[in-house]
């Protein structure tokens, strides 16, 4: 895992209600010895939580990760920060492609091309 970053208090956004469970995820056969394993995660969008699916990421040296957080506001408002990316500098930066996403096992939910069969 890159080295952790905390989420600046700026990135939190108010969220109705808090996200879901984690999906079940199965991971791949790792592609290579550096590839860093990420966790799939939700995300905020257009008024829903949308699941982002994890994966084995080619991460640079000196980047930071800060994973999804929720926190509640002094006036009970709940927040959300999804999770975010940083340079050495701790400056926001894409979030890295992965080299191999993650799939998810067969359920009733998930169409059969996701299943990474």
């Amino acid at each position: 895992m890159p080295d952790a970053a905390r989420q600046p208090h700026s990135e939190y956004l108010p969220v109705p209600y808090p996200p879901p469970a984690a999906f079940a995820e199965t991971v791949p056969e790792r592609p290579n010895r550096e590839a860093l394993w990420v966790d799939g995660h939700w995300a905020w969008r257009g008024g829903t939580f949308v699941w982002q699916r994890g994966g084995w990421m080619q991460v640079r040296a000196g980047t930071h990760y800060a994973h999804w957080r929720i926190r509640y506001a002094p006036d009970g408002t709940l927040l959300f920060a999804e999770e975010a990316w940083y340079d050495a500098h701790l400056k926001p930066i894409p979030a890295p492609k992965a080299l191999v996403e993650a799939y998810s096992p067969p359920n009733e939910l998930t169409p059969e091309s996701q299943h990474g069969f």
